[in-house]
């Protein structure tokens, strides 16, 4: 008998779960009282399921971090005496060079990241550490998925000529 709780299987139970989640709570978030006034400025809106996005949003970010820290413990405790390369690639170095050029790409992020106030529906934010913060996401996210692409289309080119070559 096949198990539910088997690693593959399990993930995509979640990762599926996930996706409908999300999917059921942005459609009642546009659909259920998106048009809803603000109560002290009825130019603009406060769909009413604002508290409920946000809360899943939040819920999403921490199961992220509490799952992502789980995995690296993990793996740091079985890797201990783990060989350094596996088949001919070099995991270790891998590994170590994705964390490094991710936490260069952060800091770099950081310190270019803008630190001008933001005015967003008439309130002013003017805290600098929280603006570079915010840029800090959003301009490393958008270079390591830059990255990220760039390294699967030179592998695939790569084995593409190499399948060629035989």
């Amino acid at each position: 008998m096949k198990s539910l709780w088997r690693g593959k299987d399990l993930s995509h139970r979640f990762l599926v779960t996930m996706i409908v989640i999300t999917a059921v709570v942005f459609v009642a978030f546009y659909l259920i009282g998106y048009e809803h006034p603000f109560s002290e400025d009825p130019d603009f809106i406060e769909p009413l399921l604002t508290p409920v996005l946000l809360g899943l949003m939040i819920l999403v970010v921490v199961l992220a971090v509490g799952v992502t820290l789980w995995a690296v413990f993990v793996t740091l405790r079985k890797r201990k005496g783990a060989p350094r390369v596996v088949d001919g690639i070099p995991v270790a170095t891998i590994s170590m060079t994705v964390t490094i050029v991710t936490v260069v790409i952060m800091i770099l992020a950081f310190l270019l990241g803008s630190s001008s106030a933001l005015k967003v529906n008439g309130d002013v934010y003017a805290d600098p550490k929280w603006l570079r913060v915010a840029d800090m996401f959003v301009i490393s996210s958008i270079a390591l998925m830059c990255i990220a692409t760039a390294v699967v289309a030179i592998a695939s080119i790569r084995t593409h000529l190499k399948n060629r070559k035989k």
